[in-house]
């Protein structure tokens, strides 16, 4: 009887318990706006940051932590010598925050394998922020740590079949719905809440889109972009513009722009993030 309320609470109640919109009920809270009509329309910790600051950054952590914990801790309970069923917890918490909750479920990963497996999260940490500090590159920093956690807890459980397949597929699971869901930190500098900067400014890296209402490195731009930047920031007509480096994907700026075939240069849509919209000019921008 016990393994079948187990199994029902981790196929039943884990993916509506990954659903449950926290993160946006806590913004409209206390911001009184939904995130899933803001930016991206992510309901993710890294959207809290950026359009709600750092307080609802910090409780929009605790919200989503609290689902990873409380997954394992329930899987831990009804299978107690099972540890296979933590990450199979883990996974339909996660399938439920992607296809509910419009997240994908980063935090709730990293906190419940903390709970489930402290010494592997410990290491695919430490070496996943080292690499994220050399190279800068948030795809990249994103697959190598799924792929460590996979590898390491793999090592951890070399004889343990079933354990083995859930844990590929927990990070196999965690690397598509990466590419499914648009990245928040991709979002222009400009309008994350002050209180979020630095934070913000750390995690995306340097191959997000910057905009000329950034604050740009010539040697890193080149000095076009970075004059411009500066002429704006002094209050002359530069229109808006975004920077796009060698090997940057050019998708991120016509997602934002929606250019048309008859009008290349001029945006048929406008940016959906509200600074962005006030900045913008009816006739477009180039």
């Amino acid at each position: 009887m016990t393994t079948i309320i187990g199994s029902l609470i981790i196929f039943c109640f884990c993916p509506l318990l990954g659903g449950l919109p926290l993160i946006d009920w806590l913004n409209y809270i206390f911001k009184g706006q939904k995130l899933s009509q803001m930016g991206t329309g992510n309901v993710s910790v890294s959207a809290a940051f950026y359009h709600g600051g750092t307080f609802v950054g910090i409780l929009a952590v605790l919200s989503e932590a609290g689902k990873g914990v409380l997954a394992v801790l329930l899987a831990r309970y009804f299978f107690p010598v099972e540890p296979w069923w933590e990450l199979m917890a883990l996974i339909a918490l996660i399938i439920g925050r992607y296809w509910m909750g419009k997240g994908a479920g980063t935090t709730n990963l990293f906190w419940g394998i903390m709970v489930h497996d402290l010494g592997a999260t410990f290491l695919t940490t430490l070496i996943s922020l080292s690499s994220f500090t050399l190279f800068r590159d948030r795809v990249t920093g994103r697959l190598l740590a799924l792929f460590l956690l996979a590898f390491i807890l793999t090592v951890r459980h070399p004889h343990n079949l079933t354990y083995v397949v859930l844990a590929w597929s927990l990070s196999g699971l965690m690397a598509w719905i990466f590419k499914q869901v648009p990245d928040d930190l991709s979002l222009p500098e400009s309008g994350v809440k002050s209180s979020s900067k630095t934070m913000f400014k750390f995690f995306r890296g340097e191959k997000s889109l910057s905009s000329l209402n950034d604050k740009l490195d010539s040697n890193k731009v080149g000095n076009k972009a970075a004059n411009l930047a500066y002429l704006r920031s002094l209050g002359y007509g530069v229109p808006n513009g975004w920077i796009l480096l060698p090997g940057d994907d050019p998708q991120i700026i016509l997602d934002y722009l929606v250019p048309s075939v008859e009008n290349p240069f001029r945006c048929s849509v406008l940016l959906p993030w509200e600074k962005i919209q006030k900045q913008l000019r009816p006739q477009g921008n180039i």
